[in-house]
């Protein structure tokens, strides 16, 4: 029995002897993936600003809106007018609507311009719906300034409008542009 005694005791130091090298080898890869992965980071262009996608609404510069009640031969109507440009030098391809509400006695009144059949972007209440916008009056913005002009007759109750909204869309229906104007409260 004291010929294995020798053998187990070689067999022990080896395991010992595996064990430390292969602690030593884990313990270099460590190292190593660490030492690349910090070289990764400090060659890639990830210290670079990057910038936000645009605001929609920086896209469009609009400057000059008005709104009159107007009336003659019976027919009372809002006429609305606005200027709007580009922001940026590439044109930019939209549709333009006027929608204005009203008619805090008798629920809510609204008129749109330009009209729309059925299944237009807006529900009967007067409130975006979203989707696909086909309807609006089509406008190629460039950095000129344009003036789009709109005629919204009143409704035949006697209310009348107390705020008008100018929405832009672009080109796939999404909302560049969306602002509120008020009329004032005793509308006319």
């Amino acid at each position: 029995m004291k010929r294995k005694a020798p053998f187990a005791e070689a067999q022990r130091r080896n395991k010992r002897l595996l064990s430390s090298l292969a602690y030593a080898a884990l313990v270099g890869i460590v190292a190593a993936l660490g030492y690349l992965t910090l070289q990764i980071l400090e060659s890639s262009p990830h210290d670079e600003e990057v910038s936000p996608p645009p605001d929609p609404a920086a896209l469009i510069e609009f400057d000059g809106f008005s709104a009159r009640f107007e009336s003659s031969n019976e027919q009372r109507r809002l006429r609305l007018s606005v200027r709007l440009r580009a922001a940026a030098a590439r044109p930019l391809d939209c549709q333009v609507f006027f929608v204005a509400k009203g008619g805090r006695t008798n629920g809510q009144q609204f008129g749109v311009w330009p009209t729309f059949g059925p299944g237009g972007p807006f529900s009967s209440a007067g409130y975006f719906r979203g989707g696909a916008v086909s309807q609006g009056a089509a406008l190629r913005l460039t950095q000129t300034w344009q003036r789009i002009t709109g005629e919204i007759p009143l409704p035949s109750t006697g209310e009348t409008f107390y705020t008008v909204t100018l929405y832009v869309f672009g080109p796939r229906g999404e909302v560049l542009l969306s602002r509120p104007f008020d009329l004032g409260s005793s509308g006319r």
